[in-house]
C-alpha cells in the first residue's frame, strides 16, 4: 500500500497584524493574526495564503469567495462557514470548531484535521486527497459523490456520519469508531475494518448473526 505523506503548509517570516487593518489594506499574505476583533468582518474575494490564524473566533467574520493556501488555523472557530467550489490547500486545522462547515463541490488537498470538532460537515461532491482525519469528531458529517483518493482516519469518531455513493475501497476505518456510521452499498465495498467492527457493520447492513 502506497505510504501516506501529508505536504505540510509553506510559512515563513511571519508578521503580526490585526484582522480589521488587514481587510482595510486588503492583505492576506504571510499574516500571523492573533487577536480577535470587536468589530464585524467581511472577507471576500481573496486567497488567504501563508498565514496562522491562533484562537480566532469567525462567528463575527463573513468570508465570501475565499481559499485557503499555505496556512495554519489552531484553537479556531469556523463554524457554519461555507468553502463550496473553493481550494483548500496544505492547511493545518488544530483544535478548532468547524460544526456544520460546508465544503461542497470544494477541492480539499494536503490537508490535517487534528482534534477537531466538524459535526455536521457537508463534503458533497468535494474532492479529496490527501486527507487525515485524527482525534476529530466526524458526527452527522456527509460525504455523497465525494471523490476521495488518498484519506487517514485516526481516532475518529463516525457515528451517524453518511458515505452516499462515495468510492472508499482500500480506505482503513479500523482505528475509529463506525458505530451508526451510514454505508451504502457502493461506498461500503472494499473498506478495511478490525474484527471488533465486523457485527456493529452487519447490523448496519440488515443482516443477522444466528446465536448458536
Amino acid at each position: 500500500m502506497k505510504e501516506f505523506k501529508i505536504a505540510k503548509p509553506i510559512i515563513s517570516d511571519l508578521e503580526n497584524h490585526s484582522l480589521m487593518s488587514t481587510v482595510n489594506e486588503e492583505k492576506f499574505y504571510n499574516c500571523k493574526f492573533t487577536e480577535n476583533s470587536k468589530e464585524n468582518i467581511v472577507i471576500n474575494d481573496i486567497t488567504i495564503d501563508s498565514c496562522i490564524f491562533d484562537k480566532i473566533d469567525f462567528n463575527n467574520i463573513t468570508l465570501e469567495n475565499v481559499e485557503f493556501l499555505d496556512s495554519m488555523l489552531l484553537n479556531c472557530d469556523i463554524s457554519n462557514k461555507i468553502f463550496d467550489n473553493k481550494l483548500i490547500k496544505r492547511i493545518i486545522f488544530k483544535n478548532c470548531k468547524m460544526t456544520g462547515i460546508s465544503f461542497i463541490n470544494a477541492s480539499l488537498k494536503d490537508i490535517e484535521f487534528d482534534n477537531c470538532i466538524i459535526k455536521y460537515a457537508n463534503f458533497s461532491n468535494a474532492k479529496i486527497n490527501n486527507i487525515l482525519f485524527k482525534d476529530c469528531d466526524l458526527t452527522d458529517a456527509f460525504f455523497m459523490e465525494t471523490e476521495v483518493k488518498s484519506i487517514k482516519l485516526e481516532n475518529t469518531d463516525l457515528n451517524n456520519t453518511e458515505f452516499i455513493k462515495t468510492k472508499l475501497i482500500n480506505i482503513d476505518f479500523s482505528e475509529s469508531d463506525i458505530y451508526g456510521t451510514i454505508f451504502d452499498n457502493y461506498s461500503v465495498k472494499g473498506i478495511i475494518i478490525n474484527e471488533f467492527q465486523c457485527k456493529a457493520l452487519i447490523g448496519m447492513l440488515g443482516v443477522k448473526i444466528k446465536d448458536e
